[in-house]
């Protein structure tokens, strides 16, 4: 008869999940400490350069703001990714749906609204019809989750 040797420690499994679980909490606050960190800084940045500059303050142009943001859109898709590769295929089908639905209504709805847009005064009819899409993938979405 062979011996056996156990090469690992009895409840390892848990101890690797509970490693897991820990590692996505130190993340998830490490991401919410750098994004909060951007975005409050960017009125600091602004006062700064102007400091720098040596002048009064006055806005910073246009293209430093946008430069800015870059960071902030790196690291919106880099956890929509993380969190599209942590889901599984019943998140992924709800979440294709309703980026379905936002597209279609979008698509529907900019005629709609550009047409009203000639009787009812607006002043920027595309954000209209954007913002009701938006508002209609967010109110399927939450139907859909309070139903299932």
């Amino acid at each position: 008869m062979t011996s056996m040797k156990v090469s690992k420690p009895a409840g390892w499994g848990e101890a690797r999940l509970a490693e897991k679980a820990a590692r996505t909490n130190r993340r998830r606050v490490a991401l919410a400490i750098v994004t909060t960190a951007v975005v409050l800084g960017f009125p600091f940045i602004d006062g700064f350069i102007a400091g720098v500059r040596g002048s009064a303050p006055h806005r910073t142009p246009e293209w430093v703001l946008d430069a800015m943001l870059i960071p902030v859109l790196l690291l919106a898709i880099m956890v929509a990714w993380h969190n599209w590769r942590d889901a599984d295929e019943v998140q992924r089908l709800l979440a294709v749906q309703t980026w379905a639905v936002i597209g279609f209504s979008s698509f529907l709805l900019q005629a709609v609204v550009t047409i009203a847009a000639k009787y009812i005064a607006l002043s920027n009819p595309g954000y209209v019809a954007w913002l009701m899409s938006a508002v209609l993938g967010l109110a399927f979405y939450f139907i859909r989750r309070v139903r299932s």
